[in-house]
């Protein structure tokens, strides 16, 4: 049996494990992006799925990210949301406190960060 890492249960409906790196389970988390996914989540009123959360430096090179993607520092997640609700979607991102909001569309994925004030690039 595999070991369960990082399974600490952050917010009513989001744990550890969810924002984890993929290729290596190491895990970079800013609290208030943790934070807004909770507000949004409770805006949305339906499950939110992450398919990236913390990405490594190698991880991220791997899967074509910027140098100085937030992911690599714990302050972005890329969520599923079919095509069609992204606007309301990212509209209640907004709400909810998201500075970076990139809707993908018919990739059906939004990825959602908090910049940091000092830093104007992503």
């Amino acid at each position: 049996m595999k070991p369960i890492i990082n399974s600490l249960q952050l917010t009513p409906h989001f744990n550890l494990r969810e924002f984890q790196c993929s290729c290596c389970q190491q895990v970079k988390l800013w609290p208030p992006l943790v934070e807004c996914l909770e507000k949004l989540r409770s805006l949305w009123k339906e499950p939110i799925v992450l398919t990236s959360g913390y990405r490594c430096p190698n991880h991220n090179k791997r899967v074509g990210g910027v140098a100085n993607s937030l992911h690599v520092e714990g302050r972005a997640a890329d969520v599923v949301v079919m095509h069609r609700y992204q606007p309301l979607f990212c509209e209640l991102a907004e709400r909810a406190g998201f500075t970076s909001i990139l809707p993908y569309g018919k990739r059906n994925f939004i990825h959602l960060a908090i910049k940091n004030s000092r830093r104007h690039n992503e």
